[in-house]
């Protein structure tokens, strides 16, 4: 609610936009085009976004619908998934020349301490109990390479419309300041601002300018 409350108070506002997901890979960008051009209906559709993301249509269907309907550009920021899958098996020293085609010019596979931290505890959450677990180096590498991918796209579409702002829809520890943002330095110096939601780990405590410029009270 609070991602499409912002699209529609800058699209009546006139103010020339587009809409940039994680939830969509790069090599999905012409499907998101001919969803704004009204070449694919929803059912359709539906199949195309099952193939880039696990959760539920519902979350993200009015963004979709008013996105089409006010022929607002969707940008797919995230990089194509067998590529990921093959780092978070068998780490970035996998990758073949086509690989590295898709992926960032200014690649660094290291995260900062506060990524790390973070990525740590999702993984014993998601891996602490299996008897061979994803190698946790792998699955930093998987994630600096969704950061900086992000920021990559983010950067190529504001080469091509300058003019043009970016609302960006990612998850948290992508979206905060020491995710993509910090990324995005490295293709020049945007200015940006960033919003998150109210979490278990973020309260109006301990949340600084350091994690974001607007913290969202449910």
């Amino acid at each position: 609610v609070n991602q499409l409350d912002i699209i529609r108070t800058l699209s009546a506002r006139k103010v020339p936009i587009a809409i940039g997901l994680e939830i969509f890979a790069s090599d999905s960008q012409q499907q998101l085009d001919d969803w704004i051009a009204g070449k694919v209906d929803e059912q359709d559709f539906k199949l195309i976004y099952s193939r880039n993301w696990s959760y539920d249509w519902q979350l993200y269907r009015d963004i979709f619908i008013f996105a089409r309907d006010n022929h607002i550009p969707m940008i797919a920021l995230n990089i194509p998934k067998p590529i990921i899958s093959k780092i978070v098996i068998q780490g970035h020293s996998a990758l073949n020349e086509i690989d590295k085609r898709a992926i960032p010019p200014y690649m660094s596979w290291s995260l900062n301490d506060q990524q790390t931290e973070y990525l740590k505890r999702i993984y014993l959450q998601v891996f602490g109990n299996k008897s061979v677990p994803i190698s946790f180096a792998n699955f930093c590498e998987a994630q600096a390479l969704r950061n900086n991918g992000m920021a990559w796209n983010i950067s190529k579409y504001r080469e091509q419309y300058p003019d043009n702002k970016i609302v960006v829809i990612a998850g948290t520890w992508h979206a905060i300041k020491n995710g993509v943002p910090e990324q995005l330095r490295q293709y020049g110096k945007p200015k940006y601002k960033v919003i998150l939601p109210a979490l278990h780990e973020f309260n109006l405590q301990n949340i600084t300018s350091d994690e974001a410029d607007y913290f969202i009270l449910n």
